[in-house]
């Protein structure tokens, strides 16, 4: 449903639109009068009369207020016209007010990446979006033995290094940091793979050899 389809089912529902191709596309596209349907729900309140009785002096107190020329035919006409541009103004603010909102997509920040290696032959790529946090960890070269390889982060100007979980050796992987772990993860970090137990370091530093690292750069 575009935003053209979703104004025109706006129009349909609030009987702005006699053309009959708009007509005979409502009778067959249940798409489209699912979504008029909608906005009849949406308008049903708007659409409410008040009761004749509600207040039965309204109409002439009304006309008892009008200077005594508003009856000629060309001011009668410049009312009609005006009432009629607000109504369409008042209504186009509904619209707006109940259209549904589209989440855009995010936007890719910088891209940022790694090259790592070692001694080892080891070799991994690493990218990194700034802006979703979404890290990628492609093996080119990397045997974790009988366990599991782990990925660490030292961030500028630390020594510590910070572990972002188990890597699949095998082939390239991808998951979301944390608000913590991205924290850590700028341009000019260092990342490293050490080989640890199955399922990751159990002292929360890393305890098997350090086979590959490298900095993330921004590209």
């Amino acid at each position: 449903m575009t935003d053209e389809d979703d104004l025109l089912a706006a129009e349909l529902a609030l009987g702005l639109n006699d053309d009959p191709a708009a007509r005979a596309r409502l009778a067959g596209d249940a798409a489209l009068a699912e979504r008029a349907a909608w906005w009849e729900q949406r308008f049903a309140g708007l659409a409410t009369a008040l009761p004749q009785d509600a207040v039965p002096d309204l109409w002439p107190r009304i006309a008892a207020a009008l200077p005594q020329n508003d009856n000629a035919r060309g001011v009668l006409r410049w009312k009609l016209v005006s009432a009629a541009m607000a109504a369409v103004a008042v209504v186009a603010l509904v619209m707006v007010a109940q259209r549904p909102q589209i989440a855009l997509p995010p936007q890719p920040g910088p891209p940022a990446v790694a090259s790592l290696s070692g001694e080892r032959g080891s070799a991994l790529a690493i990218n990194y979006d700034t802006a979703s946090h979404r890290l990628t960890v492609a093996p080119v070269k990397l045997d974790s033995g009988k366990g599991d390889a782990e990925l660490w982060v030292i961030p500028v100007g630390s020594e510590q290094p910070i572990s972002l979980g188990v890597i699949d050796a095998a082939k390239p992987s991808s998951h979301t940091l944390n608000p913590s772990q991205a924290r850590l993860v700028a341009p000019g970090a260092t990342f490293a793979i050490s080989l640890e137990p199955t399922g990751g370091s159990p002292t929360g530093k890393p305890t098997g050899p350090v086979v590959a690292s490298g900095k993330l750069i921004e590209t």
